[in-house]
């Protein structure tokens, strides 16, 4: 069936929605402005919560909203739509288009795929495939592979199809889908296949059969190469589904070509994402996805004032020096009992010179509400050891920290200039005596504290600023330093890093890791050195990947508990 022999095409399209806060943000109606004009039609099936503001903003597209509890993934979604719209009504429908909140869009023409497959003699297609793999990953399948198949975030179906006995069947027996792997092995695994042995004739937008054998997974692994192919579509998840979903493929260097593709073609707007990203993605995997360590350059002045705030309390001298060659301006911030204590001292006079004094009731994060500096040096009480052997481990971190972080009024201050969504910049995690131990157990903050202070935790490991010691732009703070004039919650100083993190976030910004050329050339050393000693110890693999080393590490602890 060719839609551009069809005088007034009547496509239907049904958008299936699930956001964990029922948000839907600029994501989804930047997609939706790129796909209405070409539908006649719009049903949005949300699963799960829907806020009024977003409901307003679909029923003013002229959807129909059809909001059901959260189960079934996106099949029973679409079930339910198509049971909305009704059998008569499809087999009256040219097309029917079933898409879905997992991609963005459009990076290209939406309007140039239409035309081109409208074209096409078909009953069903895509925008992409998945290649499928020669093994059943779930072990759920109809055969003992997963076959190549059209990927269920869209699928167009047409009339000649839609009206078919067969494919109302299809929905009338879908089956419970519990989880991910039932929702790809008895939906989108199948869906292709099962039609395509009936007879109906199907075809993919994007051709990646050049790329069979290369990549599983064409729109995550290359989507920069899709998007030159005309893909108007890419995978939300490439920017934060962490360095497993592709590392058995590649370098893994997907996510971070994407986004500065993205940035740099203007393909799609970056704030966009940004905002996005920062309201629903785990900050931690959305680096180490995108790889968003920051190398920062020597030179670099920023243009912006900056502004450090200095915690009353142990090796003051030292970290008021730190701050006075770092920031524009110093503020000392402490309890009044503190400040007291401190202008009673016999070198007051000294320390503070040029110095600013703010009074706070609980913690020196307070003061960012009071400067009107941009950009904040926060110089905390560190909290590193003192009693190792000659005190070299406490102050080499601490110099790691100063060599990352504090660069004159340059470096670090000057990454600010050049991204808007930048809220946080940290030192690299030490990886020497104790804080190995610590690499995939950072989070500490409890949910009750969090709740306390009004901060939302999207993280299990926040990038909390190690010792205390972290650049932030003065607005990611704001809110969090107005409302802790009137807490009281007692925490360590890693809880309040937790916390500082996540707050950044709550603002919508984003914290990185940041380090110089000279720092990143050791700590690469010394990563790798530790990455080789660590796969010496799980012990000889044959050329395993990450993921079968892990695998069998599962099952050999498995077999030594039972």
């Amino acid at each position: 069936m060719r839609l551009s022999n069809v005088d007034a095409v009547r496509r239907t399209g049904v958008f299936f929605f699930y956001d964990a806060d029922g948000v839907a943000d600029e994501t989804v109606f930047t997609l939706l402005d790129g796909v209405m004009p070409h539908l006649t039609r719009l049903v949005v099936v949300v699963n799960g919560a829907l806020d009024d503001a977003s409901r307003a903003r679909f029923e003013a597209l002229g959807a129909d909203v059809v909001q059901r509890s959260n189960e079934g993934f996106d099949s029973w979604a679409y079930k339910t739509a198509i049971e909305h719209v009704g059998w008569d009504e499809l087999a009256e429908t040219d097309e029917l288009v079933m898409f879905n909140f997992t991609i963005l869009g459009p990076t290209a023409s939406f309007g140039a795929m239409f035309d081109d497959m409208d074209a096409r003699d078909l009953d069903y297609w895509g925008v992409t495939v998945h290649h499928g793999a020669p093994f059943d990953p779930w072990g759920l399948l109809e055969q003992p592979y997963l076959p190549l198949h059209l990927q269920s975030h869209w699928i167009a179906v047409r009339r000649s199809m839609l009206a078919s006995e067969v494919f109302r069947a299809y929905w009338d027996d879908l089956p419970p889908i519990p989880d991910y792997a039932h929702a790809v092995a008895k939906h989108e695994a199948r869906f292709t296949q099962h039609f395509e042995r009936i007879g109906f004739t199907w075809d993919v937008y994007v051709d990646t059969s050049d790329l069979l054998g290369t990549t599983l997974y064409p729109l995550n692994s290359l989507p920069v190469e899709m998007i030159r192919r005309g893909s108007p579509i890419v995978k939300r998840k490439t920017l934060f589904a962490g360095v497993a979903s592709v590392l058995d493929e590649h370098a893994t260097r997907n996510a971070r070509e994407l986004y500065d593709f993205l940035r740099e073609t203007g393909a799609y707007d970056v704030r966009v994402l940004d905002a996005h990203l920062a309201r629903s993605a785990d900050q931690r995997e959305t680096l180490e996805t995108m790889h968003d360590w920051l190398v920062l350059p020597d030179a670099a002045v920023s243009q912006q004032a900056s502004v450090a705030i200095v915690e009353l309390g142990d090796r003051l001298v030292e970290r008021l020096a730190l701050a006075r060659s770092s920031a524009d301006r110093v503020v000392v911030a402490g309890t009044r009992n503190r400040v007291e204590l401190l202008r009673a001292r016999g070198d007051a006079a000294t320390l503070l010179d040029g110095v600013d004094v703010a009074i706070v009731e609980h913690h020196h994060v307070e003061a960012v509400a009071g400067v009107d500096e941009p950009i904040v040096l926060l110089l905390g009480v560190d909290g590193f050891p003192v009693d190792a052997p000659l005190g070299i481990d406490a102050d080499s971190r601490r110099e790691a920290l100063v060599a990352s972080l504090a660069l004159g009024r340059g470096g670090a201050p000057a990454a600010f200039d050049d991204e808007p969504a930048l809220g946080m910049l940290v030192a690299p995690p030490a990886l020497h005596r104790g804080w190995f131990g610590r690499l995939g157990h950072e989070g500490v903050a409890t949910g009750e504290q969090l709740f306390a202070l009004q901060v939302r935790s999207r993280s299990a490991a926040p990038l909390r600023p190690e010792g205390a010691t972290a650049w932030v732009r003065r607005d990611g703070l704001v809110p969090l330093a107005e409302r802790l004039g009137s807490s009281r919650e007692r925490m360590g100083i890693d809880a309040w890093g937790d916390v500082i993190a996540l707050a950044v976030q709550d603002a919508g910004l984003r914290p990185r890791i940041a380090t110089t050329v000279d720092r990143a050339e050791s700590e690469l050393s010394v990563m790798h050195a530790v990455l080789r000693r660590m796969a010496k110890a799980l012990g000889a693999s044959d050329g395993e990947a990450l993921s079968q080393v892990l695998a069998r590490v599962e099952r050999e602890r498995a077999a030594g508990a039972a």
